[in-house]
């Protein structure tokens, strides 16, 4: 469409439309304004006279050929008045044409005119091809590669198409930044519009938009598939515990595929994680699955998912993808505070025991100031008590609240608790029990607006005054299964045969944003059980019932159940999820191809969880079959306490990277892992995205082509403020639009006054 309008305006105006945007149109009057003025005021006084003495017309007839012969004396004044295009134009051979290849998988993709996508541009952007002549006689031609990392390459016929992404961002960037000292006339991308990359698109556009340098798009390849089953996105969790089952979700693109059933298959490390046969719905292209994928080796393992191949895929290539899972080794150091002596706590530690990636440190009091400690690293922890200072809480990943009520506390152990929360990330889980909650006086306290539920402020000391409430626990119907239990396992009980536990506490409506992951029923109504939300840095969570050690000691259970170790065991592990550690190391992505860059990142802490930017840090990286090497950092101006730098690793196998952080007279260390495998896959959709394409050009001023119409490109791409140029003016007065507007309006005279038998 935007073609044919181009070719419209390019016959009848002299240009096409675009250069109407990029131009300034201007007057340059060949007749002083007055004296112009004079002559249309003339023509008009002339036209009334002649009009006014035509004979045997009506009053109609002289107003419609007044003003036929009023608008030919208009477009004479108009072109009188020189309408002239000025645009600004690139002196031939002074300035230099960026040409960015896409270069990834996709482009093999055979979906063009009967070949591949790499097979077109090679014929289109080839040494003898008269489209790369003509630029060659305006530009100084500069081509570059756009795989795994952006390289410069002397052709089309250079490229292999073996790219392991396509980072559109990073390849922009790379050009400019290769060409800053030279006057950049424009980019010219060919590519099918894919990003799957790291870099940031819209801030890199932003930056030639800033410049005025306009990139124009080639689009190859076809748009949409007629059918094809294509995996959008792997996510993965950060980093998971030893012994966890990491919730994952594999986003699928579908086309022509609605109501047939695809094979997924997970595989993690070595081993063979699970088969799934998913329904394709009717209703979406796009589709989230989810993935439980067991964390059975600490470290940073592989995770490879692929989709079997449908009958009749447009392409193959974009049914596998990859990506690492890091896993933690533990333990995981959970404080867990108890007012009384109370079965909830050794059955809660029985259950956990043989974890070796939790250990719970157990706080009992005892009577007044006397304290019973469990499970301590050494006879100095907790000596004292409840930590009195954020340094001390903050060496715990989570912290669980039992029957002890506020008072317990002073104030600024609660704000340090809320502090644990928001400011170290750290997980908090409160449970019921008699003082707990708002019956232990938490409402209005920092540690009460934290928690997921609203608390009563009115029944703070009545314990279970107002009596028990016997409740049967189940998912929350909304969401399904909340996972904590291993349901439909060996040895797990399900969900109404477990006995009721009792409630104790009153507590209000869930807080905007809180989940509810478990409920409970009661006289036909449902109570909110297990609640989790978002909270700062961290998270918080409420587990209501006081008696859950009854899913352990029910005479009907069977002796070998697991329900209460399951559940427990889950509800812990979530507790700990995703807290960070004082000092982190990040090289993301996790797996890449030889060549492709890594982002090495590093998050400083002291012991307070308060970001150190003067942190002395390094970090060593050892290569698969190279001698270890020190890669320096720079700290993130945006980010505080942070460091980054790029890595590009080469040899295939682990790379393992080594961080040392000297805060004050603390010295830390971090670790992690880079896996670099020729096997990473071009994820994403592998069609073409003209939005993608049309959205780069418009921010940059560019224009869109397909790569069979390029005709226009050497004059177009000449057209651009960036670099050398020269304004060149245009006259438009002669244009055929002009000429054919006179033809229209004398012809309209004649017929008309022939229709109506005038002279």
């Amino acid at each position: 469409m935007q073609s044919t309008l181009d070719a419209a305006s390019a016959f009848l105006l002299k240009h096409p439309s675009g250069d109407f945007a990029r131009g300034d149109l201007v007057l340059a009057p060949v007749l002083p304004w007055l004296a112009l003025l004079g002559l249309l005021l003339a023509a008009a006084a002339v036209v009334w006279v002649a009009v006014r003495g035509l004979r045997g017309t009506t009053p109609r007839d002289r107003v419609v050929l007044g003003g036929l012969r009023l608008a030919v004396f208009l477009l004479v004044g108009l072109c009188l008045l020189r309408p002239t295009l000025v645009l600004s134009r690139a002196i031939a051979q002074r300035n230099v044409l960026a040409i960015v290849y896409d270069d990834s998988r996709s482009m093999t993709v055979a979906d063009q005119d009967g070949g591949t996508r790499l097979a077109a541009v090679q014929a289109a952007f080839g040494d003898s091809t008269t489209l790369l002549r003509d630029l060659a006689e305006r530009f100084v031609v500069r081509g570059f590669r756009a795989g795994t990392a952006t390289d410069p390459v002397a052709s089309a016929q250079a490229l292999t198409g073996t790219g392991s992404r396509s980072d559109l961002g990073a390849a922009l960037a790379t050009a400019r930044e290769a060409l800053a000292d030279q006057p950049l006339a424009g980019i010219v991308l060919v590519s099918d519009g894919a990003q799957n990359g790291f870099g940031d698109l819209d801030e890199e556009l932003g930056r030639l938009a800033a410049r005025g340098i306009p990139v124009h798009t080639v689009g190859v390849g076809s748009a949409p598939f007629a059918r094809d089953v294509g995996v959008d996105a792997l996510q993965l969790p950060d980093e998971v515990l030893l012994g966890s089952e990491a919730p994952g979700a594999l986003l699928l693109r579908t086309r022509g595929v609605a109501g047939r059933r695809v094979v997924i298959t997970a595989e993690v490390g070595a081993r063979l994680a699970s088969i799934d046969t998913v329904l394709v719905p009717t209703d979406r292209d796009l589709l989230e699955v989810p993935l439980r994928l067991p964390a059975t080796e600490p470290g940073t393992v592989p995770v490879t998912v692929t989709v079997q191949e449908v009958d009749g895929e447009a392409t193959t290539l974009n049914n596998r993808t990859a990506g690492v899972l890091r896993v933690r080794a533990g333990p995981e150091k959970i404080l867990y505070v108890e007012g009384e002596p109370r079965p909830e706590l050794p059955f809660l530690r029985r259950a956990v025991a043989r974890d070796s990636a939790l250990q719970v440190v157990a706080l009992i009091r005892s009577a007044d100031g006397k304290y019973l400690r469990l499970g301590v690293d050494d006879s100095l922890e907790l000596r004292d008590g409840f930590p009195v200072d954020r340094a001390t809480l903050f060496r715990y990943r989570g912290v669980v609240l039992g029957s002890v009520e506020a008072g317990f506390f002073s104030g600024d152990q609660l704000r340090m608790l809320q502090a644990f929360v928001t400011e170290r990330g750290g997980g908090l889980l409160a449970l019921g029990g008699r003082d707990a909650l708002g019956e232990g006086g938490y409402a209005g306290t920092p540690v009460g607006e934290a928690l997921p539920l609203e608390l009563d402020p009115q029944v703070a000391g009545n314990g279970d005054a107002a009596g028990a409430t016997r409740l049967r626990v189940r998912p929350n119907a909304e969401r399904g299964d909340a996972g904590f239990t291993d349901l439909g396992r060996e040895g797990v009980s399900p969900w109404d045969s477990l006995p009721e536990l009792t409630v104790v506490n009153a507590v209000g409506a869930p807080r905007a944003g809180a989940e509810v992951l478990l409920e409970g029923v009661a006289g036909g109504r449902s109570v909110p059980v297990l609640v989790s939300q978002r909270y700062g840095r961290g998270h918080t969570a409420l587990f209501l019932p006081q008696d859950s050690w009854r899913w352990q000691m029910a005479a009907d259970l069977p002796p070998d159940d697991r329900t209460h170790v399951a559940f427990w065991t889950r509800l812990l592990r979530a507790v700990v999820d995703g807290v960070p550690d004082q000092v982190a190391l990040d090289a993301a992505p996790g797996l890449v191809a030889p060549g492709e860059p890594l982002q090495v990142r590093m998050r400083v802490a002291d012991s307070t969880w308060r970001p150190r930017d003067d942190a002395l840090v390094t970090v060593r990286v050892s290569p698969p079959d190279a001698p270890s090497f020190d890669l320096p950092l720079q700290g993130d101006l945006g980010a505080a306490g942070e460091f980054t730098a790029t890595l590009t690793p080469t040899g295939l196998g682990p790379w393992r990277l080594e961080g040392e952080a000297i805060v004050g007279t603390d010295t830390l260390h971090a670790a992690t892992l880079a896996l670099v495998s020729a096997d990473v896959q071009d994820p994403g959709s592998m069609e073409r995205d003209d939005r993608t394409l049309a959205q780069i050009a418009a921010r940059t001023g560019g224009r869109v082509y397909d790569i069979d119409a390029l005709d226009r490109l050497p004059d177009e791409a000449a057209l651009t403020t960036s670099g050398i140029t020269a304004r060149a003016a245009t006259d438009l007065w002669d244009a055929p639009l002009v000429f054919l507007l006179f033809l229209l309006l004398l012809g309209a005279d004649w017929f008309y006054r022939r229709m109506k038998g005038l002279a």
